[in-house]
């Protein structure tokens, strides 16, 4: 290989940004479903933030979240 030659080409970013991730309404809802901790009464306000909150949680998860499906 010539010492002249440009090395730059082999270690270029890629052209674009990858595409962010998109999420469909049916995988968000299996994990605001699978928060909710009994499906036979109801919450009141302040139950279903933290029902709510848990379900963020459970989405940012690494191994059982959103990105994983």
């Amino acid at each position: 290989m010539p010492e002249s030659e440009d090395l730059s080409r082999y270690t270029a970013p890629p052209d674009n940004d990858p595409d962010p991730n998109e999420y469909h309404s049916a995988h968000i809802i299996h994990y605001i479903h699978k928060s909710i901790p009994c499906h036979d009464r109801g919450y009141e306000l302040h139950e279903v933030i933290e029902i709510l909150q848990y379900a963020i949680l459970y989405i940012q998860d690494e191994d059982i979240g959103i990105d994983t499906i």
